[in-house]
């Protein structure tokens, strides 16, 4: 069928609007079979450029789309792809008759979101959309937002969402959705315990690939599958469709299919002892993940986002203005009366103008501060993971692979705890508190029980009903560990504590260590953790309008960190 469309558009005499339409189905048919293909971009500007001749809104509308998924997918470029997304989106919207094209591109900004992991924007997209009686593919809009729910480890209203697309997709005869859905609900039915589901599913899904040689879904699907058999305890399989995925994935280059199968790798290389090349994987896993997901992208996409609605809302009163301009006119040849009375009615007018936009201001600085608190807070990411890593690469140059292995799984669900946290605006006290513990316990290990610590928690304080930034504390724990406790040659004692004070929680960290005077030159620097700890708080401040501080009090013996939180509640 594609061959046979491929030669209608070769022979085809004229350059008109089936032309472009005909370069639009090959695109859409062919496109995600062979995605490795770099030709695709000259392609489709071809045909925008033949759609902006003809002056043919659905042809430019489609191309500024298509050029959207070649930078989004295949260059992994979002930001690109945002721009692109949005042209077309301005095509679409302004004529009814394209909702079904509008939709899709509001799909793909959606999925954009998805992929930085600002979840609830995305769900909250999502969800607009499958409501949408416009909306004639909900199948797919359900795959998505099954997606969203996955990644966020509510696997019981993934599998609910997954299993519902599955079903559209099937009544629908979309052979590539249904592949698609079952690879990605192999990795959640696996995540919820359901192995035998999950293997069902990679097999199904791995057969309807080889069948119809859908090469755009094969990467993504040896990844899953790579960490399906992990679970199943086949690291033969799972060590096969991992190292195959990076092998495929060299000529697409999709950097989070890369990304998840680095992850994959370096838990086989665990479970088979070798833990030098599980440490390597590991390492290359959260570098890319970095990259991927790295403050300042977020925060330009998310200015790109405010930026785009500024600019509809001023083009908007522009147009708005004029056409008071208008009224104004024609009201001066109507007479001195209406002269005074559209006069007065352009001044109440600009008034409310500049309301709207000083209230537009406001949002955009609000934006801009949340976005610039969601980059501070995942900072803190790979700041804290170099230290770790490096622990682990001690034991192993020291062929402790016992220690190397048990600091591993620690330091593992650390992690998880951390990222899954590391999202959230607030988390309770009482599951920041066990993370601390964990993180502790860690340390002590690292530095071979040299110190230990005490978490007390004031009588009057409900720790499950509390809620504080997470990981606010982490900084300045670390900080008396390593520069103040780690130089003395007696025990060490970190004493945290929480208490209310004056409608605020005072959150200290109390350590008997050297002290910041007799702390060595090496180690007496500004620490990174604690300035964006510091930035932090004065964003919260901004968005809050909240006096929260940090004071550092210098002891006869050791130092002690009074952080001072607007008290909130979570019920």
């Amino acid at each position: 069928m594609l061959d046979s469309l491929e030669n209608i558009i070769q022979n085809y005499k004229e350059q008109d609007t089936n032309y472009v339409n005909l370069r639009i189905k090959y695109v859409a048919r062919k496109m995600f079979l062979t995605p490795a293909d770099t030709t695709w971009a000259t392609y489709v500007n071809k045909t925008l450029d033949l759609s902006k001749q003809l002056q043919y809104p659905k042809g430019i509308g489609i191309s500024y789309n298509n050029l959207g998924i070649i930078h989004h997918y295949f260059l992994s470029d979002p930001l690109e792809g945002l721009n692109y997304y949005q042209k077309s989106y301005d095509v679409f919207e302004k004529d009814h008759k394209f909702k079904k094209y509008e939709l899709g591109v509001l799909t793909n900004i959606g999925l954009i979101n998805y992929e930085q992991q600002d979840y609830e924007k995305a769900l909250k997209s999502f969800k607009i959309l499958l409501d949408n009686p416009e909306n004639k593919s909900k199948f797919s809009t359900e795959f998505y937002i099954a997606n969203v729910y996955g990644d966020q480890k509510q696997l019981d209203s993934s599998i609910y969402y997954y299993k519902k697309a599955l079903e559209g997709a099937v009544q629908n005869n979309q052979t590539i959705f249904i592949a698609n859905i079952k690879t990605n609900l192999s990795i959640v039915q696996a995540n919820a315990g359901f192995l035998d589901d999950a293997l069902a599913s990679t097999i199904e899904s791995l057969d309807l690939i080889e069948e119809h040689n859908i090469e755009g879904l094969r990467v993504t699907a040896y990844t899953n599958a790579a960490e399906v058999y992990l679970q199943n305890n086949d690291i033969e399989k799972a060590e096969y469709y991992a190292t195959n995925s990076l092998k495929l994935n060299e000529a697409l280059n999709s950097l989070s299919t890369e990304n998840s199968a680095l992850e994959t790798l370096a838990n086989v290389y665990a479970q088979r002892g070798d833990y030098k090349n599980a440490l390597l994987s590991y390492q290359k896993h959260i570098v890319l993940r970095d990259s991927l997901i790295n403050a300042d992208r977020k925060l330009e996409i998310s200015r790109k986002e405010i930026q785009y609605e500024a600019d509809k809302h001023r083009a908007i009163s522009e147009v708005e203005i004029e056409r008071q301009k208008s009224i104004k006119n024609a009201s001066i040849i109507g007479g001195s009366g209406l002269i005074l009375a559209s006069l007065i009615g352009f001044v109440l007018y600009r008034r409310k103008q500049d309301a709207v936009s000083k209230s537009k201001e406001a949002e955009f600085n609000a934006k801009v501060s949340d976005t610039e608190l969601k980059a501070l807070r995942s900072q803190m990411n790979p700041h804290f993971i170099f230290n770790s890593l490096n622990s682990i690469g001690d034991y192993i140059l020291k062929n402790d692979t016992q220690s190397a292995s048990d600091y591993l799984s620690k330091f593992a669900k650390l992690m998880r705890l951390t990222l899954e946290n590391s999202e959230k605006k607030e988390i309770l006290l009482s599951d920041d508190i066990s993370l601390l513990r964990t993180y502790m316990d860690i340390e002590r290990k690292r530095f071979n029980t040299k110190f230990d610590y005490t978490i007390d928690v004031d009588s009057g304080l409900d720790a499950e009903n509390i809620l504080v930034p997470p990981m606010i504390l982490q900084p300045f724990i670390e900080n008396s560990i390593i520069h103040g406790l780690s130089q003395k040659d007696e025990l060490g004692l970190v004493k945290i504590s929480f208490k209310a004070e004056n409608n605020m929680l005072i959150c200290s960290v109390d350590d008997n260590g050297v002290g910041r005077e007799n702390a060595t030159s090496s180690e007496h620097k500004k620490s990174m953790g604690m300035a964006i700890t510091k930035s932090r708080i004065e964003i919260i401040n901004k968005l809050k309008n909240t006096n929260g501080t940090v004071e550092i009090i210098d002891k006869t013996e050791g130092t002690r960190i009074d952080v001072s939180l607007p008290m909130q509640l979570a019920y």
